[in-house]
């Protein structure tokens, strides 16, 4: 015979009721008021991150209700790297590395751009190169961090004005080591986007700018990409991640000596200089028909080159939602 179990009078049940309610409440309540959203974020040390690292630093993401995890990389291929390995639930980067990300068949999405802009990336060819025009890189060495938004720039640079990249000796490396290497005579020429375009001419007597990588139709836009899984799970906190960036894009606006200070204060970069490259570029929060023009251009290239093995399904991979959402208010 099991033994019995002792009843509850009605007033006990009512009781036990009510005291289950007035938890579930307080602990709803409890989770709006004092609960943040943890936000793992992959961003790199540079000009092109302004708005994250000014949006970090003003507080803006913590004032959106996110606790973000900012982890630092290099370049936007590490960025990149840190969302496909699982470290990372959005990351900023250029448009070769975003593309190349969401080709690779990872559940990701791009939610918007935030800035660029068609002066992102320049050429600098090395004193005696004898490097004016795009003919005169047949048969000479140019560095070039391999799988960036530059390398992609770079190929459609040369597609553009009708010379083989076969023609061209693409040299991988590292774009703090170019200007050494051009030094030694390692190079004849370098391609990216600052600061590294500046260091050469800084630490390169005689190296001088030969072109930007402009005039092809596109805008080169930096983007944002969070994982599928984050933004199923947490679409509010991609929308405020979005409100925070565009805070931090007003304050570059209105106060452009402040926010080149808080920069050169992550860069190392000094803070003139990264007011000048701040206002080459456009920033704000979109994902308009020029950005998506310019990621498929992108894309079309970097596929006919070889450098995907498959284009992006754009309707899986694009997300307007969030902008749309983030620029309501």
């Amino acid at each position: 015979m099991s033994p019995s179990v002792p009843r509850m009078t009605l007033p006990a049940v009512v009781f036990a009721a009510a005291l289950l309610v007035a938890l579930a409440v307080g602990a709803g309540r409890e989770a709006q008021a004092g609960r943040s959203t943890k936000l793992r974020l992959a961003y790199g040390a540079k000009i092109h991150y302004a708005p994250q690292i000014i949006a970090l630093k003003k507080g803006y993401f913590a004032a959106e209700g996110l606790d973000v995890e900012a982890k630092t990389v290099q370049a936007g291929i590490q960025a990149a790297e840190a969302m496909t390995s699982g470290s990372a639930d959005a990351a900023v980067m250029g448009d070769a590395p975003a593309i190349i990300a969401v080709a690779s068949g990872m559940r990701l999405r791009i939610v918007a751009s935030y800035g660029g802009g068609e002066k992102m990336h320049r050429l600098v060819a090395a004193p005696n190169s004898g490097i004016h025009r795009p003919v005169d890189l047949v048969g000479k060495r140019v560095a070039v961090q391999m799988g960036s938004s530059t390398h992609g720039a770079f190929l459609l640079f040369l597609s553009k004005n009708k010379v083989d990249a076969k023609a061209v000796k693409l040299v991988p490396l590292d774009p703090s080591d170019m200007p050494e290497a051009m030094i030694s005579g390692q190079i004849d020429a370098a391609v990216g986007s600052e600061p590294w375009p500046s260091n050469i001419e800084e630490r390169v007597k005689g190296s001088y700018e030969v072109a930007t990588l402009s005039g092809l139709g596109n805008n080169f836009p930096l983007v944002m990409l969070v994982t599928d899984r984050f933004a199923k799970e947490h679409p509010q906190a991609v929308v405020a991640a979005l409100r925070a960036t565009q805070r931090a894009v007003n304050f570059m606006r209105q106060h452009p000596d402040q926010a080149a200070a808080l920069i050169s204060q992550t860069t190392g970069v000094p803070a003139a200089k990264e007011r000048k490259v701040m206002q080459t570029l456009a920033w704000g929060v979109v994902l308009d028909n020029a950005t998506i023009n310019s990621l498929k251009q992108t894309a079309d290239f970097l596929y006919r080159e070889g450098q995907i093995n498959q284009l992006p399904d754009w309707g899986e991979v694009l997300d307007r939602s969030f902008v749309r959402r983030a620029l309501r208010r």
